[in-house]
């Protein structure tokens, strides 16, 4: 019997030409790169679980998944390095951790960080056009702030899921929701949740985006919150400006806590 090793992986990926992260048939996802790369190293199939879903176009600085590696002496810098050689250029392995058998990438969870990317300005950006969302009108920050206060603590989002199809609670404890104005017309919105339920941030983002255009005002998010009806919030954003930025876990798992690297690994210049 081949002794396993569970091991955490955490993965970042551009979301511009995949289809979401989870598996599905016929079309490209980080999933299926990832056991791709996986098989390969192994010679055999491996199955990787990921901490969550992200839709199409969505991108990553914090996903996370595990796997049962079928080989019993891991070196996880070599093994990062491997799959990072195998991979496409917009999705990487960034480190990797044995962890307990008891660990799992999504019930293991207790909270997971978005960060959704908004670029305020009169004119496009031709660098920032894959990340950002666009408003080319002005915002009033101030009232987007007094909105996303009102999220703050547990809630029914029912009003901010955009599928009846998901059957999970709407219920969630957020624990930040903070709008950053970092210079330029550069705006980030920050939430950290211990659930989320369908499209939750971009709709989100897409009411306090009306509220700062001045055709909602702060006190449509309790209107929303109170009134569990989708047509009550506002429009879905688009999907490029969002990022899972991470994951968070018990203490106890310590999880990439240390680069995954060892000094006789890393490769020095010629000596002068």
């Amino acid at each position: 019997m081949v002794r396993m090793a569970r091991i955490a992986l955490l993965i970042e990926y551009s979301g511009k030409k995949f289809c979401g992260s989870q598996y599905q048939v016929g079309v490209r996802t980080v999933q299926a790169e990832l056991e791709s790369a996986l098989a390969t190293l192994a010679r055999r199939p491996v199955a990787a679980v990921f901490s969550g879903r992200t839709d199409s176009g969505v991108h990553a600085r914090g996903q996370v998944a595990h796997l049962d590696w079928p080989l019993p002496d891991v070196d996880l810098w070599r093994l990062c390095w491997s799959l990072n050689g195998i991979l496409p250029a917009d999705m990487a392995v960034v480190k990797g951790q044995v962890v307990p058998e008891a660990f799992h990438a999504r019930y293991s969870a207790v909270s997971r960080e978005y960060v959704y990317r908004l670029l305020n300005r009169a004119q496009r950006s031709a660098l920032l056009s894959e990340t950002h969302h666009f408003v080319p009108l002005p915002l009033d920050v101030g009232a987007m702030r007094e909105g996303a206060a009102k999220l703050i603590g547990e809630h029914d989002f029912r009003s901010f899921r955009s599928s009846n199809s998901d059957r999970t609670t709407t219920v969630c404890r957020i624990s930040r929701a903070e709008l950053l104005i970092l210079g330029e017309g550069v705006l980030e919105f920050w939430i950290v949740a211990n659930h989320f339920v369908y499209n939750m941030v971009r709709i989100i983002v897409g009411t306090l985006v009306e509220i700062g255009l001045g055709k909602k005002n702060p006190a449509s998010i309790d209107a929303a919150l109170a009134g569990a009806e989708r047509d009550l919030a506002g429009p879905t954003a688009p999907a490029w400006g969002l990022c899972l930025n991470s994951v968070q876990y018990p203490e106890a798992y310590g999880l990439f806590a240390s680069a995954t690297f060892r000094q006789a690994d890393i490769v020095s210049g010629p000596e002068s």
